[in-house]
């Protein structure tokens, strides 16, 4: 299943619960919102160069082969400032379903959700 996205998209390849497996394909010069899930964790792996991961208070500048895990609740986003396509395979745990996206800010217009 793929889902467009403005900043990119998202290839599922297995949704099931208790995880599910997706690549995010970040495009040059956009980001995801800042967001979090209430039900579900993820672990990251960082595919391509050029992407900055923000977890909760925390940013890096990731490299490829780099992992992160993202905990239910802890806002995150990834950035894209390479000028290529920038990917990450995650890996998540829970309920994976678009309805537990909590957006925080949002540089395309979509609604945000109340926060805590």
């Amino acid at each position: 299943m793929i889902v467009d996205k403005p900043w990119g998209k998202v290839t599922t390849y297995a949704l099931n619960q208790p995880s599910s497996v997706r690549i995010i394909a970040v495009e040059p010069a956009h980001e995801t919102s800042e967001h979090y899930h209430r039900l579900r964790d993820e672990m990251w792996v960082v595919l391509d160069e050029g992407l900055t991961v923000q977890i909760g208070n925390r940013t890096v500048e990731a490299r490829p082969g780099d992992e992160f895990v993202v905990a239910a609740e802890e806002p995150h986003r990834i950035v894209n400032r390479g000028d290529r396509r920038g990917r990450v395979l995650e890996v998540a745990h829970g309920y994976t379903t678009e309805d537990d996206t909590f957006r925080l800010q949002d540089d395309y217009g979509r609604p945000l959700e109340a926060g805590w």
